[in-house]
């Protein structure tokens, strides 16, 4: 949603990054927009509250802890999450798409030929950080690495290429390469580099991209104490990758500014002089400009080779009807650089914003990441499209992705991690009324 009054995201994004400075370092008179699980205005309606000290913005509502401790941050491990995968649950996603086709402003992307490609080394082990390419004839389709799970999916309807048309496959690492054919319509191929020995990945570059809409005050408060804690105990487990972090703010056309960029950093000091003086203010209607922030992030400066390319999109609106070729776009950049998207959606968002993360995260590789009720944060959440959850802490699911990214394997929240179930899931599968099941992490 749009800003109501400036929130302040120098703080929030040197928070992320482990933290430039407190908050007693900054001074705030800002103003906290609407509730966000209030009606939208298309006015600057103003209430009361300091986003940067942590403290809701006026009428959100929020019953969270209270900030305490005098680091004008709420505790870590205070918002929570649900997860879904639409890949793992490819069926059941289309035809949830199919549900969704006719909404204003949905994504046309053609997806139900989706063809996995597997690419193992020499002792069979996943081999992530391979260079994919798809020909057909001499034309090159599509390119793309390797996640660390060692598969990469093509989608030919959607790189336009007709059914039954023959693909060729080639894997590479290095200079060793390996070939291999396909069918536009088949489900999966597997390509072994038998001189190619599988290694984890030794890097993780992560991007935050934040709509710090008005609407949003209540949970970016808490947001920035999560993320620091997160990254602090990804160096805890993996001290030997090399991290980097990026923050972009976003918000929407008319405004002061659009989006912020603030460049990948691996030392938290490095950037606060770039973003202590950012902030950002507006007020408007209800879809923002997602569609632009992500084209952004697209655009950043992410390292090649074998690293973990991760985006967080945390948002509670969609993009403007009319913007969602642009979103698609960029989905075809991240899916070339082998980023996977996990959006975040927070309390407010709609059908369509639902579709458009779902999406997002699908076509990337990613996992769609729902805020909750069990908090008391914020507004009413919307209960997701999907049959059954977990409901873990926000800041282990998002540590569990980064997880998944750095070992390949998917890690599922141990029975202590799980706050409560939505739906009847048993031994993480829940079937539905037609005999589908489906499975949850």
């Amino acid at each position: 949603m749009r800003f109501s009054a400036p929130v302040s995201v120098a703080f929030l994004a040197c928070s992320a990054l482990v933290g430039c400075m407190s908050a007693s370092d900054q001074t705030s008179s800002e103003k906290g927009g609407p509730s966000i699980g209030a009606p939208r205005e298309s006015g600057g309606t103003t209430g009361s509250g300091d986003i940067s000290s942590g403290a809701p913005s006026g009428g959100g509502g929020a019953s969270g802890p209270a900030v305490g401790g005098g680091s004008g941050s709420p505790a870590p491990g205070t918002l929570t999450s649900g997860v879904w995968d639409d890949n793992v649950n490819f069926d059941f996603y289309l035809g949830y798409v199919d549900k969704q086709a006719s909404l204003a402003g949905a994504p046309k992307i053609p997806r139900a030929d989706r063809l996995r490609i597997d690419v193992q080394d020499g002792a069979g082990l996943a081999l992530g950080g391979a260079n994919v390419s798809v020909r057909v004839g001499d034309k090159t389709v599509f390119t793309g690495p390797t996640g660390s799970d060692g598969h990469v999916d093509f989608y030919p309807t959607w790189s336009s290429v007709e059914p039954k048309a023959s693909l060729t496959i080639e894997a590479s690492l290095g200079s060793v390469r390996s070939t291999a054919t396909a069918l536009a319509g088949d489900k999966t191929v597997k390509l072994g580099l038998s001189g190619a020995t599988a290694s984890l990945p030794a890097a993780l570059d992560v991007a935050l991209v934040i709509d710090t809409t008005g609407s949003m005050g209540d949970e970016i408060s808490y947001l920035r104490s999560e993320i620091a804690a997160i990254a602090k105990g990804v160096t805890a487990k993996w001290p030997a990758a090399s991290q980097r972090w990026s923050v972009m703010a976003y918000k929407d056309d008319g405004d002061e500014y659009v989006v912020k960029t603030l460049p990948f950093v691996s030392d938290p000091a490095a950037i606060q002089a770039q973003i202590a003086g950012l902030s950002a203010s507006g007020g408007g209607d209800y879809p923002e400009a997602p569609d632009q922030a992500l084209a952004a992030a697209s655009k950043l400066d992410w390292r090649t080779g074998n690293v973990a390319r991760m985006v967080f999109w945390i948002a509670d609106a969609p993009h403007h009807v009319g913007k969602e070729t642009g979103v698609v776009q960029t989905l075809q950049t991240f899916r070339s650089k082998g980023i996977h998207v996990y959006p975040i959606a927070a309390s407010g968002v709609d059908e369509l914003t639902e579709l458009t993360m779902r999406s997002s995260a699908q076509l990337t590789a990613g996992r769609y990441l729902f805020l909750t009720d069990d908090s008391g944060v914020g507004g009413t959440h919307k209960e997701p499209t999907v049959p059954c959850y977990f409901v873990s802490k926000l800041d282990n699911a998002m540590t569990r992705m980064i997880a998944a990214e750095l070992t390949g394997a998917y890690v599922a929240p141990t029975a202590s991690e799980v706050l409560r179930t939505g739906g009847d899931p048993k031994d993480g599968r829940c079937t539905l009324s037609d005999g589908q099941q489906v499975v949850i992490y």
